[in-house]
């Protein structure tokens, strides 16, 4: 019998599997902390954030005196990022 196989029958080798174990168990663990988060709290989505920078630009002009900005509410334009807001949408074909 070679080593190995004494290691196994005796019971005493596989110490490297611990850290393995715990590994595993801290990853399963967080995973089931995350579901329960989102069990909780569920899909956020981007109007949360929409929302948020509205109330911060509003202080912001308050307190910095700027003119008033009308909100906007509409999800499509929510979602373009700023800097693409005004670009307009012009395709370009390429014969070859």
């Amino acid at each position: 019998m070679s080593s190995h196989d004494d290691k196994i029958q005796s019971g005493g080798g596989y110490f490297h599997m611990k850290g393995v174990a715990w590994s595993i168990l801290a990853m399963g663990l967080s995973l089931a902390v995350i579901i329960v988060a989102y069990a909780m709290f569920g899909h956020i989505g981007p109007s949360f954030s929409a929302e948020r920078i509205n109330e911060q630009q509003a202080e912001l002009r308050k307190e910095y005196d700027l003119p008033y900005q009308e909100v906007i509410r509409d999800q499509s334009v929510l979602l373009t990022p700023p800097s693409l807001r005004n670009v307009t949408q012009t395709t370009t074909t390429t014969s070859g």
